[in-house]
C-alpha cells in the first residue's frame, strides 16, 4: 500500500487561526447576526427595504458575567437537517445556500469564531418548527484530532424556547476575555462599549423593530437625519439610486447640522461631538459594516475631494447594499469594513465623491458669511434617512425632489444656495499666547478686560490692515 502524508489541519490551529483577526465585539455582532439571518428565514416572501417593521416581535438577549456568556433568541432555531451539515461544520459547504434571501452570513463560520473567541466549550440549545435539542461543544474538543464532529441530544420540554429560537451558552471563558470580565466594574465598562458597538451597527436593524438587551440594559437606536427644506430652493441632499445585478444601492448626502463658524470650531467639546456624527456610513443588508468613515476608503481627500477638516463636521452620508446574494455585497468577512476591490463599490464611490464634493464646496463658499448661510440651514427641518428613500412619486410629493434618469440610475443634484456674492473665500487661523491676544485687545479698546472672542480679535485685526492697505492703494 502507498505511503500518504498527512495534509489536514489541527483543530487548535484551525481555531486559532479562525479567532485571531476578529475582535471580541466583533464576534458577538456575528451571534446577532445569526439571529437576524434567522428572522430573514422565517419570513420568506417579504424584504426588508418594503417592510418598516420587519423585524417587530423579535428579540435577542444577552448575559455576561465573569465565568459565561449567553446569548438567547426568538428567532425561528436551526433546522435538524441544517445543524447536522452545516451549521457546525468549519466554513460554508458547497451544497448550502440560503434560498436567495437578504442575510448577511456568507462563509459559514461566525457562530463557530464567535464560539471559540469567547471560551472553549458551549452548548447550543434550540428548537425549530417544534423539535428542540442541544448541540455540545466540550471543552475537550480540540484535544483529540480524529474527531471533528459535535453530540446532538434531542430535547423535551415545552417550556425552554417555546416560541422556537436559539440559546448559545458558552462556558470556560478564554484567560483574555475573562480578564476583561473579572470584576463588576470592568464588565459594567465593556458593556458600555459592547452596546455603543451594537447602537452604531444595529441602528437601522432596532428601528425595524428588533429589540436587543445586554444584562437588562435594553439597546436603542442612533438614528441618522439630514437637513431637508421642504420648498424648491435651499438645502437638501444628493440622492442616488441604482441596482448593479442583483445588487439595490440607495445613496444619501447632505448636512446633518450647519456649516460651523469659526466659534464653532474653536469651541473643542462641540467640535467632538459633531466630528463623531460626521461622514459615511455604510449599509450591507440592514448591517452598518462601516459608520462614520472619513477617510479615503469613502472618498475623501481624492479625485477634488478635499480630506476631511473639522470645517466639515456637518456634512453626513449613508449608503444602503441590499441584495439576495450577500457574496456580491461589497463587505469584509468580518463584516465590520468594504472591500474595495468590488467593481459595484468602486461605481458606487464616484458617485459617493460627486455628492460629498458638492457638500464641500458649499461650505467653502459660504466660508465667512456663516449668519448669511444661516438663513438657509435653519430653515430646513431635519428629516429621518428612512424618509428620504421612499419610492420616487413619494419623495416628489412631500420633499419636492425629482429623481433623474443619468448614466444608468436615478439621481437627485440640488441646487444648493450660493452667496449673493459668490468670491472664493479661506479660513485664516492661526494660534497665538494668551497674553499676546491680550495685549492687542488692550491696543484696539483700551481695555485689556474687554469680552470678544479670540476669532474676532483675529478679524478686527485684518479689517484695521485691509484699511490701512486699500487707503494706500488709494493714495
Amino acid at each position: 500500500m502507498a505511503k500518504t502524508a498527512q495534509g489536514f489541519p489541527t483543530k487548535e490551529f484551525f481555531v486559532g487561526m479562525l479567532t485571531r483577526d476578529i475582535e471580541l465585539n466583533d464576534a458577538i455582532l456575528d451571534l446577532l447576526d445569526n439571529c437576524l439571518d434567522g428572522v430573514v428565514r422565517q419570513k420568506k416572501g417579504l424584504t426588508t427595504r418594503d417592510t418598516p417593521d420587519f423585524y417587530k416581535g423579535f428579540y435577542s438577549k444577552i448575559t455576561i458575567t465573569n465565568t459565561s456568556f449567553t446569548i438567547e433568541d426568538n428567532c425561528g432555531g436551526i433546522p435538524m437537517e441544517v445543524a447536522e451539515k452545516y451549521a457546525f461544520r468549519m466554513g460554508r459547504s458547497a451544497e448550502k445556500s440560503d434560498d436567495e434571501l437578504p442575510t448577511v452570513g456568507i462563509y459559514g463560520i461566525g457562530m463557530k469564531r464567535a464560539i471559540f473567541k469567547i471560551g472553549r466549550s458551549a452548548v447550543v440549545t434550540t428548537r425549530n418548527d417544534g423539535c428542540l435539542y442541544t448541540v455540545t461543544i466540550p471543552e475537550d474538543w480540540s484535544s483529540s484530532e480524529d474527531d471533528w464532529n459535535f453530540p446532538i441530544e434531542e430535547l423535551h420540554d415545552d417550556n425552554v424556547l417555546s416560541d422556537g429560537g436559539t440559546s448559545i451558552e458558552i462556558q470556560n471563558i478564554n484567560s483574555g476575555i475573562a480578564e476583561l470580565w473579572d470584576n463588576p466594574d470592568k464588565l459594567s465598562m465593556y458593556i458600555d462599549k459592547l452596546i455603543k458597538a451594537i447602537e452604531q451597527s444595529y441602528s437601522f436593524i432596532i428601528q425595524k423593530g428588533f429589540e436587543i438587551s445586554i444584562n437588562g440594559r435594553k439597546v436603542t437606536p442612533l438614528p441618522i437625519e439630514l437637513l431637508v427644506t421642504n420648498e424648491d430652493a435651499g438645502i437638501k441632499p444628493f440622492i442616488f439610486t441604482q441596482d448593479f445585478g442583483d445588487v439595490s444601492v440607495k445613496l444619501v448626502i447632505g448636512f446633518y447640522a450647519p456649516p460651523p463658524s469659526p466659534e464653532d470650531i474653536d469651541d473643542e467639546n462641540d467640535l467632538k461631538r459633531s466630528t463623531a456624527d460626521a461622514g459615511w456610513t455604510i449599509v450591507c443588508n440592514d448591517r452598518v459594516v462601516l459608520y462614520n468613515d472619513k477617510s479615503h476608503l469613502t472618498g475623501w481627500g481624492e479625485a477634488g475631494v478635499p480630506q476631511y477638516h473639522t470645517q466639515f463636521i456637518g456634512i453626513r452620508g449613508i449608503v444602503i447594499f441590499e441584495s439576495n446574494n450577500p457574496k456580491n455585497l461589497p463587505m469584509t468577512t468580518t463584516k465590520r469594513g468594504v472591500d474595495t476591490s468590488s467593481y459595484i463599490y468602486a461605481a458606487v464611490k464616484n458617485r459617493m465623491r460627486q455628492g460629498l464634493k458638492m457638500f464641500t464646496d458649499y461650505t467653502n463658499r459660504w466660508k465667512g458669511q456663516n449668519e448669511k448661510e444661516r438663513v438657509y440651514s435653519t430653515a430646513a427641518k431635519r428629516t429621518s434617512v428612512g424618509d428620504l428613500l421612499v419610492p420616487a412619486s413619494e419623495l416628489e410629493k412631500n420633499n419636492h425632489i425629482k429623481l433623474r434618469q443619468n448614466k444608468g440610475g436615478l439621481v437627485y443634484s440640488p441646487d444648493l444656495p450660493k452667496p449673493p456674492n459668490d468670491k472664493p473665500y479661506k479660513v485664516i487661523r492661526y494660534t497665538k499666547a494668551l497674553d499676546e491676544i491680550e495685549d492687542i485687545i488692550e491696543y484696539v479698546y483700551n481695555d485689556r478686560s474687554f469680552s470678544i472672542s479670540p476669532s474676532d480679535v483675529g478679524k478686527k485685526c485684518f479689517e484695521m490692515i485691509l484699511d490701512e492697505a486699500r487707503k494706500k492703494e488709494g493714495n
